[in-house]
């Protein structure tokens, strides 16, 4: 039995059998360039599959976040933050697989940052700073 998810950008809507995809390179699939991860079967987790998915993202390399550096062990403290964040700022799909347009990744890539890592002092917001004296 296949599983197959359907891009829900309406620009695409291509088809992905998520089971046919490697196991690793996960945000390599031909069919469509809104993909980022999938999971589930012998793949990793939601969380460890989207790190990965999103590597070479422009956010992870402005702050150094290398996927092999962060396994399990790592992401477990952060996992129920950073699955509301995926599904907040990507389409999840049938919950096998994860959509998103490059805002979409940036933001997700921002927000999973700022879980790993803790509050970016120059972002404002929520345990985030501001470079302006009072604020």
């Amino acid at each position: 039995m296949t599983r197959e998810v359907r891009c829900p950008m309406p620009e695409c809507r291509r088809r992905i059998d998520v089971d046919a995809l490697p196991a690793s390179s996960v945000s390599e699939a031909e069919s469509c360039m809104h993909f980022i991860a999938a999971w589930g079967g012998e793949r990793a987790s939601m969380v460890e599959s989207t790190v990965e998915g999103l590597d070479g993202n422009r956010e992870f390399l402005i702050r150094n976040i290398r996927p092999a550096d962060y396994g399990s062990t790592e992401l477990d403290p952060v996992r129920a933050d950073a699955e509301a964040a995926i599904r907040f700022h990507g389409h999840v799909v049938d919950d096998a697989a994860v959509f998103g347009d490059l805002f979409e990744r940036n933001g997700m890539s921002r927000a999973l940052a700022q879980l790993i890592l803790g509050p970016d002092p120059i972002v404002g917001g929520p345990g985030g700073g501001s470079m302006r004296r009072g604020r």
